[in-house]
């Protein structure tokens, strides 16, 4: 089944929701509610999903895009977080290999800096035993001639010798709308911007949760289920679901930088040690650009709007011109920074990247589930997990199946983009990203197999897909969730803007005076993301 993920379809579901009684309710669209929306669909549970805003707009949309176990995990003894992250990688590389690709990674040894080449080694051994199903290559080490063939801009001082690893990279965005779809293909009913505002119980017991439809500022309706899971990540404890007895949560912040990679200079990705306090750090390869991340400090401010902050900005910018000396990078090469809240639980550890980023599962007096803590790479088991409870309170079984489903795209996307007549570049793009079926749809509308900005892959028909398939329902929507334009572009999609709001103008029925509000507030977003270029501090 090919769920309808358009503007239409959300309408219909949101009349699903106000008139049917489901299984389970999942309240949060970030990759932890996605997969448990997709887990109990895939057991034959009746479920609905919902998100007060898009999904992935949290934190499962502003990662460090990485799916990996954690090499810096076992310094702190986390051997079974590890070993279940490394599990669940191979099988997302195996399940997903069009949303998550092979990464090489190198871990330089310098002398007087940060590990030495024995406990690196022991640490890469470790890393590598506890992978059992040994998708990736083993791990190699590399004297320091054979490092800087490798990585010929690092910075030769003292260097020892370096490891070569493998990890995981993936669009953290694009992995929960895929999450979504197949949620949605298996037969659960989802939509965006539907707030949950209270549960409804009776003799104190939950019985389903009252929803308020944001955009069309409409009247709240019940959706009536037996089971509600919080899954919301770091507003836990909302005022809908004030009754979770979990341990504190103790939100971190993370911030990323995309910078130009030709002013780096990586091949691949490599691991930086912090100049300031000898944090790991990573540079990743990410097309023209370089990821940058990523800072981990205790957040105290809004949850609703973290920016990246000039300090966190120069954290990252001096990490990189340590380690690669020629890049000089300055906050005026920055192309795009991003922030991020981390729904850690709550630690009496000192260093914020000491946290533990183990999750755990609530059980509050009336019924109401609730999850917190875990990893994006984590997110099938953490869903596995939460199901396998809704079914005991259900008195149902039902075969675990997410294991064994494959997920996003086919290995043989690309070729199949190739012979709808799309050129190399651009069904290499596309292939990473879309089914086939679905995006042809749309090739033949016009300008469809142009780019929207000649300098990157994006194609307009992405954006008519993004509306009719991927439930996008705002201009911020398309541009920094469903492309990333907002990430990729020198000015960030500013002048393409207005192009792509009067393309999803007619298929959403917008107003001249709505297209403005939509230019003005994703202009109003980008500027919020560039006022660390303002501070003069330093």
């Amino acid at each position: 089944m090919t769920a309808d993920l358009s503007h239409r379809g959300r309408a219909a579901n949101l009349a699903r929701m106000a008139s049917e009684t489901f299984n389970v309710a999942v309240v949060g669209g970030g990759i932890v509610g996605a997969a448990i929306a997709r887990d109990a669909a895939l057991r034959g549970l009746k479920t609905a999903l919902i998100d007060k805003g898009d999904f992935a707009s949290g934190t499962s949309g502003k990662t460090s895009r990485l799916v990996h176990g954690g090499l810096r995990y076992l310094k702190n003894g986390k051997i079974r977080l590890v070993r279940t992250a490394l599990r669940e990688r191979d099988l997302l590389l195996r399940r997903a290999p069009g949303l998550v690709r092979p990464l090489a990674f190198t871990l330089p040894a310098y002398r007087g800096k940060g590990a030495g080449p024995l406990s690196l080694r022991l640490g890469l051994l470790l890393y590598d035993a506890l992978s059992r199903d040994k998708v990736l290559p083993r791990r190699a080490w590399l004297d320091a001639a054979a490092t800087l063939a490798r990585e010929p801009q690092l910075s030769p001082d003292a260097l020892r010798a370096s490891g070569r690893y493998h990890d995981a990279l993936t669009d953290d965005a694009r992995l929960v709308l895929a999450v979504v779809r197949a949620a949605a293909d298996a037969g659960a009913v989802a939509a965006n911007y539907a707030e949950a505002i209270d549960l409804a119980a009776e003799g104190g017991s939950v019985v389903g949760v009252h929803v308020r439809p944001r955009l069309e500022d409409g009247e709240p309706f019940l959706l009536c289920a037996p089971v509600v899971v919080n899954a919301i990540g770091v507003w836990l404890t909302a005022p809908y679901a004030a009754g979770v007895p979990a341990r504190p949560l103790r939100p971190t912040k993370g911030i990323h930088i995309f910078v130009p990679r030709d002013r780096v200079g990586n091949r691949e990705a490599v691991v930086l040690t912090s100049p300031h306090d000898g944090r790991m750090l990573f540079v990743l390869p990410w097309g023209r650009l370089a990821l940058v991340g990523t800072t981990d400090t205790d957040h105290r401010g809004d949850l609703n709007a973290p920016v990246p902050e000039a300090a966190d900005v120069d954290y990252l910018l001096d990490a990189v011109n340590a380690t690669f000396p020629f890049a000089r990078l300055a906050r005026a090469d920055v192309v795009s920074a991003y922030a991020g809240l981390r729904p850690l639980l709550g630690s009496t550890a000192t260093r914020e990247s000491d946290i533990s980023r183990e999750h755990e599962i609530f059980e509050s007096p009336d019924g109401l589930l609730s999850i917190a803590g875990g990893k994006l790479t984590t997110m099938r088991a953490m869903a596995e997990e939460v199901v396998d409870r809704v079914c005991v309170r259900l008195g149902r079984s039902g075969p675990r199946a997410t294991r064994e489903a494959g997920l996003g795209p086919s290995p043989e996307a690309r070729e199949r983009f190739r012979a709808l007549g799309l050129d190399d570049a651009t069904a290499e793009h596309l292939g990473c990203r879309h089914d086939p079926e679905t995006l042809a749809r749309f090739l033949s509308e016009p300008r469809a197999r142009e780019r929207v900005d000649p300098e990157l892959p994006f194609v307009w028909a992405e954006i008519d897909a993004a509306v009719e398939a991927e439930m996008a329902q705002t201009l911020a929507d398309v541009m920094v969730r469903r492309l990333g334009l907002f990430y990729e572009s020198m000015d960030q999609g500013r002048t393409v803007a207005p192009l792509v709001a009067a393309r999803i103008a007619p298929r959403l029925g917008w107003t001249a005076d709505r297209v403005t509000e939509e230019i003005r507030a994703y202009g109003a977003l980008i500027d919020d993301h560039r006022r660390f270029r303002e501070d003069h501090g330093r």
